[in-house]
């Protein structure tokens, strides 16, 4: 379903940008994004898992951070340039998790192997890291998913130590909370968090399969979702996002098959509204650009019974808002791409006299 209206508001399908690429004009596995300055789109894109295969990784298909201008249809994309490699040292990663900016267009990237964040100015120079274990505490730790507040403080969720934890940018530690458990306020293997313009705090709890609300302080509001495989449930959750609206938006990585996962769609008050399943029925502007030069890959994709397995969502693990252009942006993380949907308050249903 390319266009869905639900509830006074109206979920567009627009296109998807970016196709699998070691170098240019491409993602690898990309598992988190954020909107910068100038409506700039970071990725960082975690290429193979296997932190064994060194030598692959470092070849560049591997950690890294892609910058690309979006334009607002298909075809006006930028890819910018990248930044970041594989590996321990200064501005170098091996598990990227998550990604948030300042004000001032700094990035700052989680690393959930060294469980450190490493900042960036806003065209990819290195500008320092600092370690997530406050205190010396070693572990277990697995900075994941991170946000930024108003205030210009961070929010990690650190998946190892099921907690939540409150940091300057320059790492300080204020505040933390959270522990191992399935009640309210506790945590299984946190992923994904957001922070709305009212200062609650969201955070994808993976393994209890729902996302809850909390103050900017760690007190439990509310709960979004339970565990299932239906509409509007939730099969390990790994991010979450907030529109200026209210609107809560939840990535659904699910368990059910490769070429799976959802986006579920919930008001500010938990009434679940939609999902979305993907719908890249047109090949994005650069994958199509590697079909036409390869007469061999136009012929395979005309064998194929279906191409339906090819516009659904293949896992995807992270949703980030576009606020300025109102429009969602998912990581379709085994597709390497992002598939983008407009909302629209005003959308006008045609009136057809058959």
């Amino acid at each position: 379903m390319l266009t869905e209206t639900v509830a006074g508001r109206t979920y567009d399908y627009s296109h998807s940008v970016g196709r699998g690429s070691q170098t240019g004009m491409g993602f690898s596995n990309p598992v988190a994004a954020a909107i910068g300055q100038d409506g700039i789109l970071y990725i960082v894109n975690r290429g193979s898992e296997g932190i064994s295969n060194v030598a692959w990784n470092r070849t560049g298909y591997g950690a890294r951070v892609s910058k690309v201008a979006l334009g607002s249809q298909a075809g006006e994309e930028e890819y910018l340039h990248e930044f970041g490699k594989y590996g321990d040292e200064e501005g170098a990663f091996i598990w990227g998790a998550g990604i948030a900016t300042d004000r001032q267009g700094n990035l700052y990237v989680t690393d959930e192997w060294l469980n450190r964040v490493s900042v960036f100015d806003k065209d990819g120079a290195f500008l320092r890291h600092w370690n997530t274990a406050a205190g010396g505490d070693e572990g277990p730790h697995g900075a994941a998913g991170i946000a930024i507040d108003g205030q210009g403080d961070l929010y990690i969720a650190d998946g190892r130590a099921h907690t939540v934890s409150k940091f300057t940018t320059d790492g300080k530690l204020l505040d933390s909370w959270g522990r191992h458990g399935s009640a309210q306020g506790e945590m299984d293997s946190p992923w994904g968090i957001t922070v709305d313009s009212e200062g609650f705090v969201y955070v994808a709890d993976f393994n209890n399969h729902r996302v809850q609300k909390f103050t900017g302080t760690g007190e439990f509001i509310a709960q979004f979702g339970s565990h299932g495989t239906r509409r509007g449930q939730l099969n390990y959750p790994t991010d979450v996002t907030v529109d200026p609206e209210g609107d809560v938006y939840i990535c659904d990585w699910s368990e059910n098959g490769w070429a799976q996962g959802r986006v579920h769609i919930f008001d500010k008050d938990g009434t679940f509204l939609t999902s979305l399943t993907g719908d890249a029925q047109q090949l994005s502007t650069w994958a199509q650009m590697t079909v036409d030069a390869n007469a061999d890959y136009m012929k395979r994709r005309r064998e194929v019974a279906s191409t339906e397995p090819e516009w659904r969502f293949a896992q995807p693990t992270a949703v980030v808002y576009d606020s300025q252009n109102s429009r969602l942006l998912v990581a379709d993380t085994q597709r390497s791409r992002i598939q983008i949907y407009n909302k629209q308050s005003n959308y006008m249903v045609p009136q057809l006299n058959l």
